[in-house]
This record gives C-alpha cells, structure tokens and sequence, in this order.
C-alpha cells in the first residue's frame, strides 16, 4: 500500500513539474519523524529547468500540486516536499489487509527457480555451519515462493566422495552395526578412520580401493555404499523436518556421472568452453582457462577432469549446472524416498525410479554455498558465458553466506570438532532451555509443545536475522530472550495479538475515524510489507524479513500501550481498532512463516 501511495504520489508530481513519472518516483522517501508520510526531493533535480533554489522550487511545486484522496496535504520544508497521507489511506490499507488475508503482499514474478541447500556430505549430521546453509535456502524459497515463483528445493548429495567411503570402511569393519542416529554413528566413524588413514598406509589403500568400486557404479561395494549413503541421509533429513526444512528432490552425484556427465563434458569439449592441457603441472587435464579474467589470482585455470580421467568437484557442478537450466538432454530417474514436514514427498535419483516431469528446466538457480566456494562459483557463471548462455550466466546466483560459531567451538569435519555441536544437540539444548522459562498453568506435555514450538523458532530467528555475508556467534541468552530482537519476543507478539482477537465480542471493522499518530505509524508499517517481501525477494536476504517484523511488533506493542482496544471509548475506535490488531497479526504471521519460524498457540 505504501508502494501505491509512492505512485500515486509521483503522478502528482510529475503533473506539477512535467518530469517523467519514473523519475518523480525515484525521489520519494519516507519523511522524518514528525514531519509527514512520505517526502519528495524533486525540487534539487526540477530546480535546474526552474532557474531557481532547491527551496524555492519546493514551494512552488507543493502549491501546483493537484489534490489526491489519499493527500491531508503537501508542506515544503526547505527543499523537500513533505505529504501527510489522508485518513481515507490508513483506512484502505486496514481494509486491504482484512480482505487479502495470507494473500497481502504475495508478488507475481511466474519465474521458474531452483535453489539448491545445504549439500552437507552424506556421512555426518549437520552442525550449526550447515544448519545456517539450511535455513538459508528454506528462507529464500519460501520468500520467492511468496513472491509468486515456481521454486523447486534440491540438495545435492555427494554420494561419491572419499568421506563415505572411508565411513564405509569403518561400516564394514565394525560388524555392519549402526548405533543411534546413523548420521552421528558414520560422523564419528569418519573421524576414526580418516586419523587411521593419516598413520596406516593399508587402510587409506582399502578405502581408496572402496572409492573406485564407488565410482564404477555397480558391484556389492557401489550398493552397499548407496544404501549406508541413504541411511544417513534419512538421519539428516530426521534434523531437517525437525527444524522446518523442506525439499523437493535429492540429486545424487553418483547419478549425475551415470546420466549426464558425459553429454555435459562434451558439450564443453564441443564448444571450446575447457582445453586439454598437453605439458605443465596440469598436463593431461581438461581446464577451463582463466588467467585474462582472473589475473590477480596465480594460479587461475580450473581443472575440471583430472589426468587420471576423474572428474573434479567443480567439474560435476559445472555439469550439473547445465542440467539445471535444461540444457542437457539427459534426464533422472527418481523415487519418493521421504516426507516432508508438511507432509508432501521428497523425491531422490535412482537408477531404478522412474523418469519424472517438474525438475530442471529452471531460469533462475541460486545455489547456497560457504562463501569460500566464491571462486569455484564464479567459474561456473563464467564458462555458461563461454558456451553462449549469457542469461543462464546471469542467473546463476551464489548466495554465499560466512560462517557460523558457537562462543566456544569451531568446526573440522575430519578433526571432528562438531561432536557435541550438532545441529540436533543445539535444538535439544533449546528446548531444555526454553522449558525451564515456560511458566503458566500448563500440562506437561503442553510445557513440552511450547518448548519444542520456541526453540526451534529462536533458533531459525537468529540465524537469519542476521544478512548471510556477516559473520553469526550464537548465544543463547540472546536467542531465548523474550526481551529484544528473539524470536520468542515475535512468538509472543503473534500470540497476544490472538489472544485479543478471541476476547472481542464484536467484528473487526475499519470505521471513518481520526487516526492518532500510534495508529498512523502501525498502518504506515502494515502498509510497507509488500514493498519488503519485494525487496527481499530481489535481494534473495530474509534478514530483510527480520529486520521489518521487529520493527513492526516494536510499533504495534507502543500502538497497543498507548491505544485502547477493547474497552475503546467508542465503538468505531473498537471496531477499527481490532481490526488493525487482525491485521498485525496477518502480516507478523506470514513474515514469521517465510522465516520458517513457528508460532505456539500458547506462551
């Protein structure tokens, strides 16, 4: 609503001054507190053709200015123009929202999108570095969802790498015994083994050996390999559905080389996108040649098959790239493999599935990954250029993210430094935290629920309140409290605004009436939402999100000490009244949901 207002203001303008529209539009900005709405500074730029000061021009223009439903009216204030908006506007943006409901502020993009998260290697759970990576990608789906894209949720699973074989190793030489979760149990194998293959030369021999039957897909190792991949892979997606997380479809590595790596590879070769090195340090390898666009690195060229014939990580991701944008004609076969939180199915690749229409074929790819991976990322981009995909180029995103810390732990996936720091641990953590703060006269298992509900959200809250290119330490003082920008203090607002909803004995209605300023500045926020989910959407950041309902609950909780509700002293400021409180709620619940973060019925 407050976007409408911008252009219907600019209209205004434009007809005042005779500068186009889109430009009128470009000057307005939200007003200093206590001086208006919305403020223009088009007098600076409509000064020139005017021949006269900024100031001057901004009294001139404010008294040419047409009047508008939506206008009180237009005061300059040296060279800014300062609109008041009209009561007529607040209560239209009150309206909208009643009458929209979850469908305020939803955009109309129609782009086809994939967004591939968090691709944690199949043979660990997930510690918070991943959990960050996770929460991350759901965000940024369910924004662009909500901004009207087609968005398919993929994850990578690297089902081929030497970390599962050498957890393999160690599956075979236990007894074939999994105990507990099996992400956990195959994590802390994979620390044994790989500091038993740092000193025994027979044991990284053996799992190199796993490795290669791995690689040739088929044989009693490759499907027991296939079938230990999949155990843990059903653990992290136990962590998954746990904090909200959803996929579509897992596209496993071993088949992308069975079913399009060799037509992708060839397209490459075709196109002179790689060059097979024939002397040098990267003699016998196929590279992609990059020294004029990266000059300041030393060594530049990336290899994307190796001499001995092996395909590179980057190699795989460039091919699985094309594959993404539906410029490959090889195809998966899938099969439901789990559910999702919400119950709809997750899909995975399969030599055995069945062919399925809906994945692929995307315009827009973002691919979350640590911003080390800047460079890898960055070749990807750059030879989709060298093949002619100048717009696939362009659209293929690396929303990179730093890393995230515990106060008192960092992490090494061989060293095995997570143990202790799962993602799993921290929710469990979480939740005995959270219950020993429930108070109230709750049954036990209700304590539990809420517990459960307010963990989890705190959790996801302050992960991605904050913007992924900074650096997160978690503290648990901080992400519990009810005081503050937590996600229990947006839990509890959501929460109170329906609790004076159920206690109205009356309908909520925006009635004719003379908003005060604790009104205006609620409406004014409501009224930016659309605006927000846009530019978050643009931005692909949540934090955005974040940042707007805190500010917003921050306005709503002054609005509420300060503004009657239900004992109003008449029944239009009841009626209108409650109905700005059904509007919060609307609009806090749907930004908490493309956060991810749940709401409890009670707190």
């Amino acid at each position: 609503m407050i976007a409408n207002a911008k252009h219907q203001l600019s209209k205004l303008i434009s007809l005042a001054t005779g500068e186009p529209t889109e430009l009128c539009l470009k000057t307005l900005e939200v007003a200093e507190e206590g001086k208006g709405d919305i403020a223009s500074k088009i007098s600076f730029i409509a000064s020139k053709k005017m021949k006269m000061s900024p100031v001057q021009a901004a009294q001139e223009i404010a008294a040419k200015l047409e009047s508008h439903e939506w206008v009180k009216k237009a005061e300059p204030t040296g060279p800014y123009i300062n609109f008041f908006l009209s009561d007529s506007f607040f209560s239209e943006v009150c309206t909208k929202i009643l009458n929209e409901g979850k469908a305020y502020g939803r955009g109309g993009n129609n782009r086809r999108v994939i967004v591939e998260s968090p691709a944690v290697n199949p043979n660990k759970p997930w510690h918070i570095g991943h959990l960050r990576n996770a929460l991350l990608g759901n965000s940024v789906a369910n924004i662009l969802e909500f901004g009207g894209d087609e968005v398919q949720r993929l994850d990578y699973i690297d089902d081929l790498g030497l970390q599962v074989a050498q957890s393999l190793w160690g599956y075979l030489n236990s007894e074939g015994k999994i105990e507990g979760k099996a992400d956990h149990w195959m994590g802390a194998e994979y620390v044994k083994v790989a500091s038993k293959m740092e000193q025994d030369a027979i044991v990284k021999k053996e799992a190199e050996g796993i490795l290669k039957q791995m690689e040739s897909g088929s044989g009693d190792v490759a499907e027991q390999a296939r079938k230990l991949t999949e155990e843990c892979v059903r653990a992290q997606y136990e962590t998954a559905s746990n904090y909200g997380v959803s996929h579509d479809a897992l596209i496993c590595e071993s088949d992308i080389l069975r079913e399009v790596f060799k037509e992708g590879m060839q397209k490459l070769k075709d196109n002179n996108a790689v060059h097979h090195e024939t002397s040098g340090k990267n003699e016998g390898c196929w590279v992609v040649k990059l020294g004029g666009k990266m000059s300041g690195m030393e060594d530049p060229d990336k290899i994307l098959i190796r001499s001995n014939g092996t395909a590179t990580y980057t190699g795989k991701d460039m091919v699985f790239q094309l594959w993404k944008f539906g410029k490959l004609n090889g195809e998966f076969n899938y099969e439901k493999f789990l559910s999702n939180p919400n119950g709809k199915s997750i899909y995975i690749t399969s030599k055995e599935g069945k062919r399925k229409d809906g994945f692929g074929k995307a315009e827009l790819v973002i691919n979350v990954i640590g911003v080390e991976q800047k460079y890898p990322q960055e070749v990807i981009a750059h030879v989709m250029g060298l093949l002619g995909f100048e717009e696939e180029a362009k659209n293929s995103i690396h929303l990179s993210y730093e890393h995230a810390w515990l106060p008192e732990a960092k992490f090494s996936g061989r060293k095995g430094t997570w143990l202790g720091h799962t993602a799993d641990e921290l929710l469990e953590e979480g939740q005995k935290r959270a219950l020993e703060k429930v108070k109230g006269d709750f049954e036990d298992d209700e304590k539990k629920e809420i517990a459960k509900t307010v963990s989890a959200g705190a959790i996801r809250y302050a992960f991605l309140k904050i913007a992924p290119e900074k650096k997160l330490i978690f503290k648990w003082d901080e992400v519990l409290s009810l005081e503050g920008d937590s996600g229990p203090y947006l839990q509890y607002a959501c929460v109170r605004a329906r609790r004076i909803m159920e206690k109205a004995n009356f309908e909520p209605s925006p009635q004719p009436h003379a908003f005060n300023d604790d009104e205006k500045r609620l409406l004014k926020e409501l009224g930016r939402f659309p605006e927000v989910v846009q530019d978050a959407s643009r931005k692909m950041r949540p934090h955005i999100i974040a940042d707007y309902i805190y500010n917003l609950s921050n306005v709503f909780s002054r609005f509420y000490t300060n503004s009657r509700v239900l004992n109003a002293e008449t029944q239009e400021e009841r009626k209108t009244r409650l109905a700005m409180v059904v509007a919060f709620e609307k609009v806090l619940s749907s930004g908490l949901g493309l956060l991810g973060v749940p709401i409890p019925n009670r707190m």
